[in-house]
């Protein structure tokens, strides 16, 4: 007899209770760690970051912090402009701020540039299926968002398309980035063509991740 495929939610509900609270905070911990790893290995490459990491990149040339550390100050920045601008922000927000540039910092303190070609190539390649894998798991548990993709909703909620809003912040990043010095390569290139893609997939084929559950994240009316 032919069984019916059942749809990849039906087989990952969120447990009930204390236990489902934990489980989608282990998996923003997770996802976020594992995002931060993946930005750090681009870095470690050093053959060009993503757009948004072609600004850090640059602030971090001029004022002389570790580009992690760079990542948390805009990051806090930009948790001050979701709160002006009215934007949901859940516990996945303000743990993005801290936890991914710390992975990052995390990485480029214990590893040096490899002197390879083919070790550099392999960890740009490794980079946006890392990240992509990591946004996967934070998003999945339904917690909030990143800062920087409440920025972009913020510019949704105030007249412009999705695409509009997000083509128009990656270019703006890169260019500010680029002005700055920042690091533009092959890799800003593999990054930004792979990191999107990568990820529908991920949901489309492992796991779309849970509904957001009341009361997590807070909305201004």
């Amino acid at each position: 007899m032919r069984r019916t495929a059942r749809p990849v939610g039906d087989r990952y509900r969120p447990p009930a209770g204390a236990s489902g609270a934990l489980t989608r905070l282990a998996l923003v911990v997770v996802g976020q760690v594992c995002f931060g790893i993946g930005i750090g290995l681009l870095f470690l490459a050093e053959l060009g970051v993503g757009p948004w990491d072609v600004l850090h990149d640059g602030l971090a040339e001029r004022i002389g912090w570790a580009p992690g550390t760079v990542i948390v100050g805009i990051g806090v920045l930009l948790l001050v402009l979701l709160v002006l601008f009215r934007q949901p922000i859940g516990p996945a927000t303000v743990t993005n701020v801290v936890i991914i540039g710390g992975a990052v910092n995390l990485v480029l303190d214990t590893f040096e540039t490899p002197s390879s070609v083919a070790v550099q190539v392999a960890l740009v390649a490794t980079a946006p299926i890392l990240v992509a894998l990591g946004s996967m798991v934070y998003l999945g548990a339904g917690i909030g968002v990143g800062p920087r993709d409440g920025l972009m909703t913020a510019l949704v909620d105030a007249g412009l398309t999705t695409r509009t809003a997000r083509t128009l912040l990656e270019v703006t990043v890169l260019v500010g980035g680029l002005a700055l010095g920042g690091s533009v390569g092959v890799g800003t290139v593999v990054f930004a063509l792979v990191v999107g893609p990568s990820l529908h997939r991920l949901q489309d084929r492992v796991w779309p991740g849970w509904s957001e559950p009341p009361g997590w994240v807070f909305r201004r009316g």
